[in-house]
């Protein structure tokens, strides 16, 4: 305890100041002049940490590029400025986390491994500090979804859930249980992802954070469209839409045309679902989502299939080939797309493909999620 209310050294100047100073740099200058005693100190560090943070929808290169300074301001940083060797630590666990989780949004999986294997040494050697090993655990959960290893990830977003319910951190608890429902839902555990987010969603202050009422309320219709419950689906879509137009977000309403037209696809409505995917595809298009235009791509060859617009099919499937080599989902995952080309007129394998696809590629959403 004394170890961990030791206290830090005052910065020279607030640390705002600091960051402005820096910000107003060239970034190579900023690279050189982090590790001097004027920046390496622990409100700096904390800032830099937290700024990285926000920038994950706007700007991933300006994400990495913080979460980088972190990471060198935290190796300059001393004992005698952080208040002792455990705190010391924390801050490195806590820069390292962030920079590791940096590294896989931007798709840098091994380098992120790696980051994080550094930070879980740091916290070894720091204060124990509860919530900083849950929002470590939380962003490996992250990783291990895109490495598709779910069980690992449902067991990293457990452990950080009973971190935050023994500490009395109800929102951050529910925030994880979020995550678990999300690796359930990818390891094809639909039933299991309805309980957890059912359970969740009655905790999520909608005012602390928005953004998290709104992915549980979207995953809890995606695993009733699992379920293959419509009805379900589209009696929470309807109670939730006036949620997402709160945001007066293009995105987010983006993103409600396209979950508007899975439901509109599994309710039956194809010709219907297949105007409203096909704006959705457009809208993603113009602003370079290629996960997203690949996701949507396969719902609109799903209806497609069902249709028997065997046309239709292939100049979607077409289209979609170099959106999935971009996005380098692995030689299997383009072999069953080319595949798919060749199974049209054929209903019950073109869709079994279309699955798998979907399989490989939902969990890269995580690159880009709240964590």
């Amino acid at each position: 305890m004394s170890d961990f209310f030791a206290p830090a050294r005052a910065p020279e100047s607030t640390p705002e100041t600091l960051l402005a100073e820096l910000m107003a740099l060239p970034k190579e200058e900023q690279i050189r002049l982090i590790a001097s005693d004027r920046y390496a100190n622990p409100s700096l560090i904390e800032l830099l940490t937290e700024r990285s943070h926000a920038k994950r929808y706007k700007s991933t290169d300006d994400m990495l590029h913080l979460a980088n300074l972190a990471v060198l301001a935290a190796a300059a940083c001393t004992r005698e400025a952080a208040g002792s060797d455990g705190r010391l630590s924390d801050l490195r666990g806590r820069a390292w986390g962030n920079f590791g989780n940096s590294l896989r949004i931007c798709g840098r999986l091994p380098e992120s491994e790696e980051a994080f294997a550094t930070a879980r040494r740091h916290l070894d050697a720091g204060t124990s500090d509860p919530p900083l090993r849950a929002r470590l655990l939380e962003q490996q959960a992250s990783l291990r979804m895109i490495q598709n290893r779910y069980p690992k990830a449902i067991e990293a977003a457990e452990e950080a859930a009973d971190i935050y319910r023994e500490l009395g951190q109800m929102h951050n608890f529910a925030s994880s249980l979020v995550q678990k429902a999300i690796a359930c839902q990818y390891a094809g555990e639909a039933e299991d992802a309805v309980a957890v987010l059912n359970r969740a969603i009655p905790l999520i202050d909608p005012e602390k954070n928005p953004h998290l009422l709104l992915a549980a309320c979207h995953n809890l219709v995606l695993s009733y469209l699992a379920l293959e419950r419509p009805e379900q689906a589209l009696s929470l879509y309807f109670e939730t839409r006036d949620l997402y137009k709160e945001f007066e977000d293009d995105l987010i309403l983006l993103r409600v045309g396209w979950q508007e037209g899975q439901l509109l696809r599994d309710l039956g409505h194809l010709r219907a679902a297949e105007a409203t995917l096909l704006q959705a595809r457009k809208g993603f298009m113009e602003r370079n989502l290629a996960h997203e235009v690949a996701m949507v791509s396969l719902d609109l060859a799903w209806v497609y299939v069902k249709l028997g617009f065997v046309d239709k099919l292939k100049d979607t499937v077409t289209e979609a080939v170099p959106i999935f080599t971009a996005l380098r989902v692995g030689r299997e995952a383009l072999a069953a797309l080319l595949q798919l080309q060749h199974a049209a007129g054929q209903e019950q394998q073109a869709l079994e493909l279309i699955r798998v696809l979907n399989s490989r590629l939902a969990p890269l959403a995580n690159r880009t999620t709240n964590r």
